[in-house]
């Protein structure tokens, strides 16, 4: 399987690249990984280069740490999409949508002309769902499935604070979902939660028989924590985010056995929200391919999930005009 991950000198790649070539990701797939970053980033990528070739991996066929795109992109398998302009202090939302539309630009163009039209694609770099949007613009040949942008890394920070509130551990959780943008708008929702396959009755809020109810605090903390993070550390949730990512392929390519999680996908007529906007939904998965759950009871929190999915509109009519 051949793999790039673009923005291969950074933090999120360092973490990522043991789990993938550990066979954490792909199972007994060997991989043919290629690293791409920009010129600035030339010396430490080569760094990086030296470290996984003294590291001996398991399921390295083949390495490739390169600043050219057709080299990096010719007959990928998967894509995943670190690299993008870091939002910086004073920095607006506007202003970061704009400077990555150029690079997904790119990215998009590069994949359309280099790429296998079976590619899967992860867009992880921020405002991740917009990035993805613009990607899937520019590689009409490649369909609009094959693409999809990180909320699972959300969907972790939600199993996390339930497994603390019902003392339960993360394995025996699942079914929780993160609705709408990867921002401070998405919805996190415990209404079809499982522990150990069993549903938990949605009008009590006993704790490890019954449904957990998040308070307002519990939400912002989910919502908030990659925020809450930088401020502790000074630097973004790496570690984190590339177990998320991680977790993600892996589900994506061997399945989800009918559990539900959660991917930045392509709407289409799901519960009402507006058209071809990459929005996180819930999903099952098997053989790479993934099925939207489109029969959830969402009433009580429908009003929040329209308000994020407005911001991704709002995201999305910055940058329409620079689309062609």
């Amino acid at each position: 399987m051949k793999v790039l991950i673009t923005g291969g000198a950074g933090m999120i790649a360092y973490s990522l690249i043991p789990l993938l070539l550990s066979g954490l990701m792909f199972s007994d797939e060997m991989i043919d990984l290629n690293l791409l970053d920009i010129d600035f980033a030339k010396n430490r990528l080569e760094a990086v280069k030296m470290e996984i070739e003294d590291s001996n991996f398991p399921k390295l066929n083949s390495l490739i740490a390169t600043t050219e795109i057709e080299v990096a992109f010719k007959n990928i398998d998967v894509a995943i999409f670190l690299g993008g302009f870091p939002r910086k202090q004073g920095m607006e939302r506007k202003d970061l949508l704009l400077k990555n539309f150029e690079i997904f630009k790119s990215n998009g163009i590069a994949l359309e002309m280099y790429a296998k039209k079976t590619v899967r694609v992860l867009v992880v770099a921020n405002p991740a769902n917009t990035n993805c949007l613009i990607c899937d613009h520019y590689s009409p040949s490649i369909p609009s499935k094959n693409f999809t942008c990180l909320s699972y890394l959300d969907q972790e920070r939600l199993t996390g604070l339930v497994s603390r509130k019902l003392n339960v551990k993360p394995k025996n959780i699942s079914n929780l979902i993160i609705w709408g943008n990867h921002s401070s708008s998405m919805v996190p929702d415990t209404n079809n939660l499982l522990v150990n396959t069993n549903l938990l009755n949605t009008n009590l809020v006993k704790i490890n028989s019954e449904k957990c109810v998040l308070d307002n605090d519990e939400i912002n903390l989910v919502k908030n924590r990659g925020s809450s993070v930088i401020k502790k550390r000074g630097l973004s949730s790496a570690m984190s985010a590339a177990n998320a990512i991680m977790k993600h392929m892996k589900v994506w390519f061997n399945g989800s056995n009918d559990k539900i999680v959660s991917f930045g996908i392509k709407t289409n007529n799901n519960y009402n929200l507006k058209n071809n906007l990459f929005v996180s939904l819930p999903v099952t998965t098997k053989n790479f391919n993934f099925e939207i759950v489109d029969n959830l009871n969402i009433s009580t929190i429908i009003k929040e999930i329209k308000q994020s999915v407005e911001e991704l509109e709002e995201e999305y009519n910055t940058i329409k005009n620079k689309l062609n």
